[in-house]
């Protein structure tokens, strides 16, 4: 059984710990392959001496120049190997369960370039309006590190990343970059519902991860989050309902 390591929420119920997107990327995969796994938590405090443990790759460097370590982080004992970084691990899975893929020949290229559309689109502008509330979702030991390190990277407090004021102008631009997307995807027939219309590919997993991130931190209750899902006549909503089946 693989395991997968993901940072919790402080949440009191195991099945609402998991809000992590890039460990979503993974979560999603193992669960379309089929492949059984388990989570195990480890506090952001946590991760660095977990990879170092078992010789698992850094994702870069902190402004500082230190070393920096992430989750997510697999360990397969079918193949005795400790992987980090979604991109890396989903390419991993794919290769060696090459079941039901999710990176069909010839669309590589433009599966990895989908992600930096993605970012430019979308997640750049919904960023600064989730960093607040994801630190106030994590337990105590994650929160004194999360805010450490994001106030170095933002040069800012974590309340002064998004104040109040720009809230309504940063959704408006998570809306537009939405419907940027959706009429990327309209041009594939108004009845595909994937990245390549009829064509479930990793650039859909990508998506749906960053959707269950903000479902997860904001609350599916809230209206932003029902905003979102009733976009662009449900595309986004019938997105996620599709991984839930």
């Amino acid at each position: 059984m693989i395991i997968l390591y993901d940072i919790p929420t402080a949440a009191a119920e195991y099945q609402d710990r998991d809000w992590s997107p890039n460990v979503w990327k993974v979560r999603l995969i193992l669960n379309y392959k089929g492949l059984l796994h388990k989570t195990r938590w480890v506090d952001y405090p946590q991760i660095r001496d977990l990879c170092q443990a078992h010789n698992v790759s850094p994702g870069g460097h902190k402004p500082d120049g230190s070393l920096f370590y992430t989750v997510p982080v697999i360990y397969d004992p079918q193949t005795s190997i400790y992987l980090s970084d979604s991109l890396r691990i989903a390419q991993y899975l794919e290769s060696t369960y090459s079941h039901r893929p999710l990176f069909p020949v010839n669309l590589h290229a433009a599966i990895l370039s989908f992600e930096d559309l993605w970012l430019d689109k979308v997640l750049r502008h919904i960023f600064p309006l989730m960093i607040l509330p994801v630190y106030l979702k994590l337990p105590p030991a994650s929160q004194e590190y999360f805010r450490t390190t994001r106030e170095l990277r933002y040069k800012k407090k974590l309340e002064d990343i998004a104040p109040p004021r720009d809230h309504s102008r940063l959704w408006d631009q998570v809306r537009r970059g939405l419907d940027t997307m959706s009429r990327y995807m309209d041009a594939n027939g108004k009845q595909g519902l994937f990245w390549f219309g009829d064509e479930l590919t990793y650039a859909d997993v990508v998506m749906v991860a960053w959707l269950v991130w903000v479902k997860r931190i904001l609350g599916e209750e809230t209206s932003e989050w029902k905003n979102i899902i009733q976009m662009n006549n449900g595309r986004w909503g019938r997105l996620m309902d599709y991984f839930q089946q």
